[in-house]
């Protein structure tokens, strides 16, 4: 933020050029050659507006517009503004007819080759703004069009800005306000025409130039551009969505199309009006979505909006392929045969002492009847490299998948040595699956995969994707409709969907299998788009920031049902509305990101958006990783979960035990009750076997066994500011959350939180990838080995 501007060659990431003097660079725009860059700082703080300084850098006296030309480096003019003008962020633009921008003086046009001043014409600008009000300014050949709040006469800049937050509870920092859009000569300067406009939610008003037509947010209105005329209504919203407003920042639009932001992405078309709602994926505030190279991009982002269904990550959508939203299924399955084909199901099952799946079982407890040491010590190391999952047990043999590498490993439980090895076509994301002397594993390359648990060979391997399409992620060619590596067998069948989500390319296909010959015995699709049409259905506002659909994620199951995420089926793979307790994660299981907005739960559905997802953490069990047997949930998370501003304590991590029966409750609990002649709530007993600790590890890693809970992670070394979500020993904390500061295998007493062993890792546990068996600990680290610790 404070280092000089660089110019970077795109296809390699080398460095051309450093730009020397143009520290504290804020906004950078390039037109033919040049480099024309705002330089200093826009921010004044103002105590109690919302706006803190968290070690950033301090501000600037100074701030100006710059030229640079862009192959040398040398500076071609420099314009400051005058101390009683402040040069508004982000209303910078720039043509062959000259430099623009807006000052709390007015509008001003500056000559591209000298810097000089050309025109200024006066604009009051309101003195108090919040943070994301910032001006629209658009440079045309000949006409210059600013839309912007209208200045109250208590509100009136008199060369200074200070910017807020939070409006809705500070006097001066009005959250909404009148706007009006005027279109300037840029000749001369001269006012040509004004309409009213209005800003978004949380962002700046929309202004479009497309052809000789200028489009107004918020009502996309437009207007001829020379003489503000009204040329179009647009008819530009579609069903109701379930959100109460407008995402937080601009929308986008193409010569053809609108690309609004009521819940996702709505795609208007300047010629018909509305044509489809794309609620499932949306930008990051204030940026919003980029369209670009015939795809739409949306940046990663924090919302807590659509959790369960919105795609996460840097994602690049294109457009729907054919006019349907139907799987595109083969004529018949394509099932392959290994060699080991024919090869019958052991009678062997798998014995209480084992983990033969992710998590230890269908219901992905975490949870094992082996009892383990207090006083462990390492038994054996294998370096296997790449990123390894949680590891299986079964047997005699550990299984681990090494995810980037595409392998499924065997390994000796006693002695660690590698009995075999296999190899598939794309990413294995989690553990495989033993059952009756066979491995059963998903992949990212759209199939599902049976070898013999002895020596490795195929059985049997079915591709579960309709198509062979491909597509990159993460640097990787992957199906469209990938399968995670942790299959679930369930009543001697095996469960498997393929897709990402309900919303893309057909949508989610759940399979039954025979684990023998990998013969389908049902499939069923998941889909929240019309198969006819494409568009979206489910539109129900009364959901309040939450959507039909979901996420593809590892399924679990009870026995009768069949979960992925929030939805339950039956054990013919139908989907049913029967909402029945169980685990799940709001963002998915795999999801290692310390995101404050997401959490495991024991419960049915969870409420979503701003508040939403904070109150349903007061009705169930909630952890960042949890684990449970039949009466208690253990679990590491945050001590209360809040949706608005947070202070210590709503910060603060804890490692606990919870009595079950909290999965019941149907309401947010009540605060205890006063005393009579008390000023303080009635102390509340806790029940039986229920504990906290707030001194443990950062528990990434998680297992419980009869008498003992096993926990794996970094120190927490944290010491938190009072009034903030901050730390005072940031850089500490940040290097133990990293591993620099070691990570360590704890033992805990599960009746008590008592801490009874511990010992050091040799680097950082993957997350959730620990599992227990015949008396031993594997653990998966971040460094490509797998650990064995026990006595």
């Amino acid at each position: 933020i404070d280092a000089p501007v660089s110019a970077i060659d795109a296809a390699t990431g080398r460095t051309i050029r450093v730009y020397e003097g143009t520290e504290r660079t804020e906004e950078i725009l390039v037109n033919d050659g040049v480099l024309y860059l705002i330089i200093g700082t826009s921010e004044i703080y103002r105590r109690g507006g919302g706006l803190f300084e968290r070690g950033e850098p301090k501000p600037t006296d100074y701030r100006y517009v710059t030229a640079i030309e862009a192959s040398t480096g040398k500076t071609l003019w420099k314009n400051v503004c005058a101390k009683n003008e402040f040069l508004l962020p982000l209303s910078l633009a720039v043509n062959r007819n000259g430099v623009f921008y807006q000052s709390t003086a007015g509008m001003v046009r500056l000559d591209c080759k000298s810097g000089e001043e050309v025109w200024k014409t006066p604009r009051p600008t309101p003195r108090m703004r919040m943070s994301f009000s910032s001006p629209t300014v658009v440079a045309t050949d000949e006409v210059l069009l600013c839309a912007d709040r209208s200045a109250s006469k208590d509100n009136k800049s008199d060369g200074k800005v200070v910017w807020g937050v939070n409006g809705w509870n500070e006097a001066g920092f009005p959250r909404r306000g009148k706007s009006i859009l005027t279109a300037y000569s840029v000749k001369d300067g001269k006012e040509l025409w004004s309409v009213a406009c209005s800003e978004g939610y949380n962002s700046a008003v929309d202004v479009f130039v497309v052809g000789e037509t200028v489009w107004v947010g918020a009502n996309f209105t437009g207007y001829d551009l020379k003489t503000g005329e009204l040329v179009r209504q647009l008819d530009w919203k579609g069903p109701p969505v379930a959100m109460a407003h407008h995402r937080c920042y601009r929308d986008k639009a193409s010569e053809k199309f609108i690309f609004t932001g009521r819940a996702g992405i709505e795609v208007v078309s300047l010629d018909e009006g509305w044509l489809s709602n794309n609620s499932w994926i949306r930008g990051t505030c204030q940026y919003g979505i980029m369209p670009a190279n015939g795809l739409l991009y949306a940046p990663p982002d924090a919302c807590a909006c659509f959790p369960k269904v919105k795609v996460a990550g840097f994602f690049a959508a294109a457009s729907q392929r054919g006019k349907s939203g139907k799987m595109p299924f083969p004529d018949k399955p394509v099932l392959e045969k290994g060699p080991a084909w024919g090869v019958k199901l052991s009678s062997a099952r798998a014995l209480p002492d084992d983990w033969p799946t992710y998590r230890h079982d269908g219901a992905r407890s975490g949870a094992t009847s082996t009892s383990v040491t207090s006083a462990t010590k390492k038994l054996w190391s294998a370096d296997l490299g790449g990123a390894l999952t949680q590891a299986v047990i079964a047997g005699g043999r550990v299984f681990v998948a090494s995810r980037d590498t595409h392998t499924v490993y065997a390994l000796s439980a006693e002695t660690g040595d590698l009995r075999w090895s296999y190899t598939a076509g794309g990413r294995i994301d989690s553990a495989p699956t033993i059952y009756r002397g066979m491995v059963f594993f998903g992949c990212a390359d759209g199939w599902v995969y049976a070898l013999i648990a002895g020596d490795g060979r195929l059985v049997w391997r079915f591709r579960a994707a309709p198509q062979e399409q491909q597509v990159c992620v993460l640097d990787q060619l992957e199906s469209i409709w990938p399968v995670h590596g942790a299959i679930l067998v369930q009543n001697d069948t095996v469960y498997a969907t393929a897709g990402r989500s309900t919303y893309l390319d057909g949508g989610i296909v759940l399979y039954r299998l025979n684990p023998a010959t990998g013969k389908t015995l049902a499939r069923t699709v998941v889909s929240d788009l019309d198969p006819d049409t494409g568009k979206q259905t489910g539109f129900e506002p009364s959901r309040g920031f939450d959507m039909e659909g979901s996420l593809s994620d590892i399924l679990s199951g009870d026995g009768d049902s069949v979960f992925m995420k929030h939805l339950n089926f039956d054990k013919a793979g139908n989907k049913v509305d029967e909402q029945k307790p169980h685990l799940f994660c709001i963002t998915g299981f795999l999801g290692e990101e310390w995101f404050v907005r997401s959490y495991w739960l024991i419960g049915t559905d969870v409420g979503a958006g701003w508040g939403g997802w904070a109150r349903s953490s007061q009705i169930v069990p909630t952890g960042r990783i949890l684990c449970f047997d039949e009466d208690r949930i253990f679990g590491y998370g945050r001590k209360e979960i809040a949706s608005g501003p947070v202070g210590h304590r709503l910060d603060s991590y804890q490692l606990f035990a919870k009595t079950k029966i909290m999965t019941q409750t149907k309401s947010v609990p009540k605060a205890p009750k006063k005393q009579k002649g008390a000023g303080k709530p009635a102390a509340v007993k806790p029940e039986p076997g229920t504990w906290s600790n707030d001194r443990s590890l950062v528990v990434r890693a998680m297992v419980l066994t009869p008498d003992k809970l096993v926990v794996a992670g970094p120190p927490d070394v944290g010491r938190k500011e009072s009034k903030l979500l901050a730390y005072e020993n940031e850089a500490e904390t940040l290097a133990a959350f990293k591993g620099e500061k070691g990570t360590f295998l704890q033992v805990v007493s599960s009746s008590d939180g008592e801490v009874l062993g511990q010992c050091k890792l040799d680097a950082m546990c993957v997350f959730d990838g620990m599992s227990a068996a015949s008396g031993r600990i594997f653990v998966s680290l971040k460094d490509g080995t797998l650990q064995c610790w026990g006595q």
